[in-house]
């Protein structure tokens, strides 16, 4: 099964603290760069050929969904509508939901591709209909992002369609594979009707039929029905997103399939890459390859390996065959990985445990074929070399413990940004409750004595999938508001946000301790070196337009994000640049999981501290 969900009853992991083959390559290129973006969450420039990747992807995929036998070639995107999941991914049983493919009505055997050349034409159309639509939702994806970079009007729509009909002439040549063997073992079952637990999505519900697959004939096979048994399985474009992924038994790693063959009763993983593959991240997607087949063997009793894996360059166009490890490699590989996991995941390192060491470039040509190193070193093209000891920056980031604003009267302290903590856990009694959809919880007063608070409900499921309000949220309930993120909105009111580390739940005291309301100070003065600044806007519910601006900051303990609205910015934000020292006066906390924000309001300042050393040239 491509699907290897966790078990919340022995999931002590969660969702959030995972290792993925990604995480594993980037600290295997340079320790530091990891614990910047995995740990500090520094994000980097988020430029076109990114979101072409997964456009080009998606448009694949979407032709692979589709079926000769119940689509025509000039078809609209959509004709074959979206299916239905729940929010965990699930595909919906099909006397609970409408299916999208028992919408359409079958094709006439002879209106059905009857030969190669005919299927390749059908599926070459499909392709030009299904890529503009994705493209589109690809560019929408990078307007919305803080840290676009580059220009949309660079990218190059028919070297897009390009790369999807050369992935489209590999998975024909599956195909004809397919029929040429007589359409591989499964033939007879499926023409009955019978699904894998985890079928290859192409509109039908996950069910067996109830008798003969609809698009099945009798006789020898045929070229629409060999379409329908190479279909590789893929992530559903339409299914929620994080909820196709393999977990690890012991839930310590994780990874997502881009394609798994499995018609001729043999599996191969493929990786597809829009790109030419000659840059030193070939390397690693080998790498990634050889873990995806440790998470095969792991989730399938450690009784089933792979039979191949193949890497598909779409712009080179080539495919890579990787070599399959060993059993022995295999455990060696997860071993690996779990020693891993334990140093960087099951608790976090210091950033001195993740110094600046990067690994030697690797040097790759079109199709990923390995030529020599290039000159060049990591650091050069890394986006950190302005702030990292290991490129240009300084060896620490120094900050006074106390500032005078200009114009201020009196000193401030400065406080540190990794020990900053928004959380809080509470008890009260509830005194109001809002509902949403569903009769969902969405808001609810809290009383703790004379003071009041907000509770905002903001994920109705924590990390392992059990409810985040597990108590009757009727008026005089007694409750614990546990690990809540304290914040306080524009009108001045205390609003406990629950997200999926909080819980509301009922209170049977005195244990575990709480705090009061007014035990979290709501205002605080933080500083640090500034990594990069960003702004977006877009257009609210209303049809008003809005815009934010922000900054991440790092100092010597930690590094958060910092935002608000973006006219609550004082000048002295269009003079910030990167490496620059700044004190922010007066700002909010938030969070949502692990990750911890400022919010800078009309009341917050901000101060250039240091000025990084500029260029005369």
């Amino acid at each position: 099964m491509p699907v290897h969900r966790a078990n919340p009853a022995t999931d002590r992991v969660g969702a959030y603290n995972r290792l993925s083959a990604s995480q594993a390559n980037t600290y295997n290129a340079c320790p530091r760069l990891w614990y910047y973006q995995r740990v500090y969450r520094f994000k980097m420039p988020q430029i076109p050929v990114l979101f072409v990747g997964r456009a080009v992807e998606e448009a694949l995929c979407r032709v692979l969904r589709d079926s000769p036998s119940l689509v025509v070639g000039t078809a609209p995107a959509d004709v074959l509508g979206p299916s239905p999941y729940t929010e965990d991914g699930l595909p919906v049983p099909r006397d609970e939901a409408s299916w999208p493919a028992h919408a359409l009505m079958p094709l006439f055997p002879h209106e059905r591709p009857d030969s190669l050349e005919s299927l390749e034409a059908w599926a070459l159309e499909r392709c030009a209909v299904h890529l503009p639509p994705s493209l589109e939702r690809a560019k929408e994806a990078w307007q919305n992002d803080e840290r676009r970079a580059g220009d949309w009007d660079e990218v190059d729509p028919e070297a897009c369609l390009a790369m999807v009909k050369a992935g489209l002439r590999f998975h024909l040549a599956e195909v004809e594979r397919c029929f040429v063997n007589g359409g591989g073992p499964f033939l007879a079952s499926w023409r009955l009707g019978e699904r894998l637990a985890h079928p290859s999505p192409d509109g039908f519900p996950s069910e067996p039929f109830t008798s003969r697959h609809p698009l099945a004939i009798d006789g020898n096979v045929t070229w629409f029905e060999a379409w329908e048994l190479a279909r590789p399985w893929f992530v559903d474009p339409d299914a929620p997103g994080f909820t196709m992924n393999a977990i690890h038994p012991e839930h310590w790693f994780q990874g997502e399939y881009d394609l798994v063959y499995r018609w001729s009763g043999k599996t191969v993983i493929v990786d597809i890459k829009a790109s030419l593959g000659a840059n030193d991240r070939s390397g690693d997607y080998v790498v990634q390859m050889r873990d995806y087949a440790m998470l095969w063997y792991v989730t399938h009793g450690r009784n089933e390996t792979v039979d191949g894996l193949e890497i598909w360059y779409l712009k080179h166009p080539s495919i890579k065959h990787v070599e399959v490890p060993t059993t022995d490699e295999l455990l060696a590989i997860e071993a690996e990985l779990e020693t891993m996991w334990q140093r960087l995941r099951a608790s976090t390192p210091s950033l001195e445990a993740c110094p600046p060491q990067p690994a030697p470039m690797r040097g790759f040509g079109p199709g990923g074929v390995a030529t020599e190193p290039p000159e060049q070193t990591r650091c050069s093209v890394c986006d950190w070399k302005a702030i990292c000891p290991g490129g240009n920056g300084p060896e620490s980031v120094s900050l006074p413990a106390m500032y005078q604003l200009p114009g201020s009267l009196q000193s401030m302290s400065i406080e540190a940004i990794g020990p900053l903590n928004p959380r809080i856990t509470v008890r009260g009694e509830l005194f109001s409750v809002g509902r949403a959809s569903g009769n969902r919880p969405q808001t609810m007063t809290l009383h703790q004595g004379p003071h009041v608070a907000q509770i905002q409900v903001v994920a109705t499921n924590d990390s392992d999938g059990s409810p985040t309000v597990t108590v009757e949220p009727v008026k005089g309930q007694a409750v614990l508001v546990r690990d809540a993120v304290f914040t306080v909105n524009w009108k001045g009111e205390i609003v406990l946000k629950i997200d999926p580390m909080a819980r509301v739940e009922a209170d049977h005291g005195p244990h575990p301790p709480s705090s009061s309301l007014f035990d979290v100070p709501a205002k605080h003065n933080i500083g640090g070196m500034v990594i990069y600044t960003y702004e977006k806007s877009g257009v609210g519910k209303t049809g008003k337009r809005w815009s934010r601006k922000g900054m991440m900051i790092m100092d010597s303990t930690g590094a958060t994000k910092v935002e608000g609205w973006a006219d609550d910015w004082n000048p002295q934000y269009d003079l910030v640049e990167v490496g620059d020292v700044v004190v922010l006066a007066n700002v909010g906390l938030d969070a949502w999981a692990s990750e911890v924000r400022a919010d800078y309001t009309r009341n917050s300042t901000l101060q250039i501290v240091e000025r990084v050393e500029r260029s005369t040239a």
